[in-house]
């Protein structure tokens, strides 16, 4: 399977809306897409959550207008995922409800070589972190105790990986050890996620898992210290399986969105006390 994973383009409604009063979030999605270049033929273009920030139809709308005709002319379908600045609710009201029958946006897609992409909705209305209920727990399990015939690639927003910063560490995912019970031994190849807007890659279940940098910001894990920090930068990988371990490739660029056009300026810097400020309104 080759898989062009994106995330984070926190689209909104109304296109004249800018994402911290600076970035033109869907100038970022269309701008990336028009730099990556030949790619050629990939499996499937899944995207990992925050699809949109303001949680509207019309943001869902925006999203599929952009990326339909991409994933078409690439020969993939388009997976979705929702995140923590998703509504469940209004992306069913658009594509439908999951595989539950449910406004919870769980659900299986088959692809044309024999994989598959499960998709996990680790949302929660009112929530940064990230939860997975019992339910959602045996509805995978059950989805994988029969193998796809090319292998199963998992798509969840939360990544199941210790964040790098102490704000990412308070909107994290839970439970880890029953996923990890549930992913052991099973045929999924890799996990893929978000949320974090920066490059990252573990292992859960004995289960490869790779983080994809943000489209509308990137954030700096290792330079901002106490502090959270993201530049105007956006960001794709290129996700391949087949012998042996997944093989990753990423891009990072300047956004097309930045209205300021300067990557050494931050789109955001949060001190400490924002730091836990922002912890104790949306972290666990």
């Amino acid at each position: 399977m080759r898989i062009l994973q994106i995330t984070d383009t926190h689209l909104y409604g109304d296109p004249a809306a800018r994402h911290y009063d600076r970035i033109d979030t869907g100038a970022a999605l269309e701008g990336l897409l028009g730099a990556l270049g030949a790619i050629g033929p990939v499996d499937a273009v899944v995207h990992t959550g925050d699809a949109s920030e303001d949680g509207t139809e019309e943001s869902y709308r925006r999203l599929h207008a952009i990326l339909d005709p991409v994933a078409e002319r690439l020969g993939a379908p388009l997976v979705v995922t929702m995140g923590n600045h998703d509504v469940s609710a209004a992306y069913a009201a658009v594509r439908g409800p999951g595989a539950r029958g449910t406004e919870v946006q769980d659900r299986v897609h088959e692809l044309a070589g024999g994989g598959r992409v499960v998709v996990l909705d680790s949302s929660r209305p009112g929530a940064g972190y990230g939860e997975l209920t019992g339910e959602q727990l045996d509805w995978l399990r059950e989805v994988l105790a029969e193998p796809a015939a090319g292998g199963t690639v998992l798509a969840i927003h939360h990544p199941p990986l210790v964040a790098a910063t102490p704000l990412l560490r308070s909107l994290d995912l839970e439970p880890l050890e029953e996923l990890a019970e549930v992913l052991a031994g099973s045929d999924v190849r890799i996990v893929l996620a978000g949320h974090y807007h920066h490059e990252m890659s573990g292992s859960i279940g004995g289960v490869p898992v790779h983080v994809a940098p943000g489209v509308t910001n990137v954030v700096d894990p290792l330079g901002a210290g106490e502090s959270e920090r993201a530049l105007a930068l956006s960001g794709a990988s290129l996700v391949e399986l087949g012998e042996g371990a997944p093989r990753v490739v990423t891009s990072v660029l300047p956004s097309a969105g930045d209205t300021l056009g300067d990557v050494t300026v931050p789109v955001y810097l949060f001190g400490p006390a924002e730091v836990r400020a922002i912890a104790e309104a949306a972290g666990r």
